[in-house]
């Protein structure tokens, strides 16, 4: 017979074995399922969880309101991609979030569509989408956006509809037409929809991010937004100007009234360190005064634009860095940054803050 001792030894070791066993189990399903169903294209070439923990500090010129600081989380995504079969992709995104307040099980998938391939040059895809506009600051994952424009703060992003997309021979350039639910919606069945047209251009060092797009506000009147995002890249230095207009027909001036700009700087100077400079500038004088002159009173339910809305004269401004301490990754960053916004009084902002990304592709060994 065998000792105690001996027993739990041979326990141990009877354990270790049928780990393994289930791991190697785990690992043959996860290298097998990923090109079953598709012997080209992995039916998982996406699975990613990522979040961001951050350190506040606000203070205002006005002294009647107090500092504000303390530790937050910003984030928590779970991006998944891959291809059903040569001709079928699916892209998913999903931010955690507490039940309160939501009306839809959607209310937190930023995006879950499926997309169809012709051939390389012709796509369509159909699915809640990001809700196509142009500009480099609203083209960013939010993750990665510490300052923002009030467009941007407030834009709804993310809509169902469809997309056709073409795509040039050199995959550089694609153009795509998205018909959506409008994104002044509450509720997916209000009749009122969206068309939005869209270019991303990539030329050696400059790249683009165009839009025309005409969103109905209410039944049968729009909204025209033109946004162009371009940006310059060069080998450790890129920068990028966003330029919006937004106008009806009922504007007495189309470009002007309702507009925003913003630019960003970035420097490269090394694998480990990025310092950038951003800043802009949203302002609505649409629906303020009337053709005397006189200021006038807008009911919510009547703004043309109700992200940057009638009155809003914003702008901010700042500096920061960024520092990836993995060699050769940017799974983990630490970033800082300050910055000064005018909403209603001058606001000071300081951040420090932690984001990191678990890339579960990198440990399936194919």
């Amino acid at each position: 017979m065998h000792s105690l001792s001996e027993y739990k030894i041979q326990s141990k070791v009877n354990t270790k074995n049928r780990l393994k066993a289930f791991y190697a189990i785990i690992a043959i399903f996860l290298t097998g399922s990923v090109y079953a169903q598709n012997e080209s294209k992995p039916i998982l070439n996406t699975l990613r969880f990522e979040s961001r923990f951050d350190y506040d500090c606000q203070s205002y010129e006005d002294t009647t309101l107090n500092t504000l600081g303390g530790f937050s989380g910003k984030y928590i995504n779970i991006a998944m991609a891959g291809n059903i079969t040569d001709k079928f992709s699916y892209n998913f995104r999903q931010r955690i979030l507490p039940n309160t307040g939501m009306k839809s099980i959607f209310d937190g998938t930023d995006w879950i569509y499926l997309t169809y391939e012709f051939n390389k040059n012709y796509s369509i895809s159909g699915g809640k989408q990001v809700f196509q506009i142009g500009g480099f600051e609203y083209d960013a994952p939010p993750i990665d956006v510490y300052y923002w424009s009030d467009f941007w703060n407030n834009i709804t992003c993310y809509q169902f509809g469809v997309t056709a997309t073409y795509t040039d021979n050199s995959g550089n350039h694609n153009i795509s037409l998205q018909f959506a639910n409008s994104n002044y919606t509450s509720s997916p069945l209000e009749n009122l929809y969206a068309y939005n047209l869209i270019w991303f251009g990539n030329f050696e060092h400059f790249k683009t991010i165009y839009s025309v797009n005409m969103v109905e506000y209410k039944r049968g009147s729009y909204i025209n937004y033109i946004a162009l995002g371009n940006k310059l890249v060069l080998d450790n230095f890129n920068c990028y100007i966003d330029i919006m207009n937004r106008a009806t027909d009922k504007q007495e001036h189309f470009f002007g009234d309702d507009y925003s700009v913003i630019a960003k700087m970035e420097w490269n100077m090394n694998e480990k360190w990025n310092l950038f400079a951003k800043g802009g500038y949203d302002v609505n004088k649409a629906q303020t005064i009337d053709a005397n002159g006189n200021p006038i009173y807008i009911p919510e339910s009547e703004y043309w634009d109700i992200f940057v809305t009638p009155g809003t004269e914003y702008h901010y401004y700042g500096i920061g860095a960024e520092y990836f301490p993995i060699n050769d990754s940017k799974d983990v960053r630490l970033h800082t940054f300050f910055a000064v916004k005018n909403a209603g009084t001058n606001e000071f902002h300081f951040n420090m803050g932690l984001t990191w990304r678990v890339n579960f592709m990198k440990y399936i060994k194919l």
